[in-house]
């Protein structure tokens, strides 16, 4: 380092960046009266790359020719992305993404050597979107990886990635994905906009970035879905929504979300038409069932057991004729401790947690029932409720189900049929008024639009040849 020329400010940097604790290699080269210096992070950089790409053809250079930075660019490197800069600011900035930056003494340019490579897994069978028609190739945590999957899809030209930065000490990518001449220009504009006015030290999940994307801070439905199978974004990108995938995570993000979009699955398409349509009515039934259920039960119990038929009052008497507790807290109890099994198994070991969630619910349930704790049916109505919020496909529209299931409960204790018909208007009322990104959220229902209704219960593109017109998208033919 002695030979290190004060006056260069890129030699300069060197000093400072080896004076420093960085963990970053610095390579001396002297080769044919010229140093060489290559600067990279062994973890994150593709060290076998840098020897035989970089390192090895600058060491056999032969010729008479004076090496310098357009000479090692243009004939002797074999790295295939690979860019000169002047600024010598950036040169921490480039190593940190996991680049090679190479110097001459004499030279005042250097060269940007995309050498990057982290530890990855394969593409995997999804796991939370699981189907049994469609490919089982999911997104992993590799940003790269995750593009490929699309572009793989996608084959049009018109296909647009653009790459955006976020979090000032992780430098976290963000990539923006769509169809130019598919998507609205304005929802495009507006979510690079949100993107970029977000100021946070560190983004590593694309939850992070969901939240961001909401209109309001504290609303409740999510405006922005999760995709973790490559064919539901691409189909996604073909309807003219916009594809977020976030470096390091393995969910993608689709927006704009409309409420009606968290109940269509990816076999919806690839199924018979008329199976698609029963789904979706189940799908439907059962987000009701999981909201609704242990409500109508407190209805029923506490208020007006006088509407069911003689025989069932009298059945129902007899198996809450033991039971300590009125028929709010029952419900409250019971839905509270299907949550702490739910929790509970997610964060269990993958082979302990199916075992423990059927054991652990059979068990505590039975040994409820026979304690007198809780009656039979509010065992079964639990049980009903917790299956029915596993039937979305997309499970993140079932959270502030899972959440509003308790207020309607607590206002239909206290108020009777009329507390939940006001709590049921209220949540309806909160959907209806909800914003995804300029579209009415419970589009096509309300605003009603027939076309994207028959478009949404029959998903089959043969028989709605238009995309959705809540997107507003430039090319409104699919077919």
């Amino acid at each position: 380092m002695n030979s290190i020329d004060k006056e260069s400010k890129l030699l300069n940097k060197i000093l400072e960046i080896r004076q420093g604790d960085m963990g970053i290699t610095i390579r001396n080269l002297d080769v044919r009266n010229t140093e060489i210096y290559i600067l990279y992070i062994g973890q994150i950089s593709d060290r076998q790359m840098i020897s035989e790409s970089i390192i090895k053809p600058i060491v056999q250079y032969r010729d008479e020719q004076k090496l310098s930075i357009d000479k090692i660019v243009s004939s002797i490197i074999y790295i295939d992305d690979v860019s000169t800069d002047y600024d010598e600011n950036k040169i921490i900035e480039y190593i940190l993404e996991g680049k090679s930056i190479l110097l001459i003494n004499s030279d005042e340019k250097y060269i940007v050597a995309n050498t990057f490579k982290v530890e990855k897994r394969n593409p995997e069978k999804p796991e939370i979107a699981y189907t049994l028609k469609g490919p089982k190739d999911s997104f992993t945590e590799s940003l790269d990886g995750n593009i490929s999957l699309i572009r793989y899809r996608i084959k049009d030209p018109n296909l647009r990635i653009d790459s955006l930065t976020v979090g000032k000490r992780t430098k976290t990518k963000i990539a923006v994905i769509y169809i130019n001449d598919i998507a609205n220009p304005r929802y495009v504009s507006e979510i690079k906009e949100r993107i970029n006015n977000i100021s946070i030290d560190g983004i590593f999940e694309s939850g992070y970035i969901q939240k961001y994307l909401l209109n309001n801070k504290l609303d409740l439905f999510p405006q922005s879905g999760i995709v973790e199978r490559s064919d539901m974004a691409s189909a996604d990108i073909l309807e003219g929504k916009i594809i977020l995938i976030v470096e390091g995570g393995n969910l993608a993000i689709s927006v704009p979300k409309l409420f009606g979009d968290f109940l269509d699955s990816g076999d919806d398409h690839y199924d018979e038409l008329y199976s698609g349509i029963f789904a979706k009515i189940l799908r439907i039934v059962s987000l009701n069932i999981s909201l609704t259920l242990s409500s109508l039960y407190v209805v029923v119990v506490g208020f007006h057991s006088d509407i069911l038929p003689t025989g069932y009052t009298i059945a129902l008497a007899s198996a809450r004729s033991a039971v300590p507790i009125n028929s709010v807290l029952e419900a409250l109890s019971m839905e509270f401790i299907s949550e702490v099994l739910r929790e509970a198994s997610i964060r269990l070991p993958t082979h302990i947690g199916p075992a423990f969630g059927i054991v652990g619910t059979l068990v505590i349930g039975q040994a409820a029932v026979a304690a007198g704790v809780v009656s039979p049916l509010m065992v079964i109505i639990v049980g009903l409720s917790t299956i029915g919020s596993f039937s979305v496909s997309d499970h993140t529209i079932m959270n502030p189900i899972r959440i509003l299931k308790f207020m309607l409960i607590c206002i239909t204790g206290i108020f009777g049929l009329f507390g939940f018909v006001i709590g049921y208007t209220i949540i309806v009322v909160n959907a209806l008024s909800t914003i995804s990104l300029g579209d009415a959220y419970c589009s096509p229902f309300a605003p009603f639009n027939f076309k994207d209704l028959k478009s949404f219960i029959l998903s089959s593109k043969n028989l709605s040849k238009e995309r959705p017109k809540s997107l507003n998208p430039k090319d409104k033919k699919r077919q």
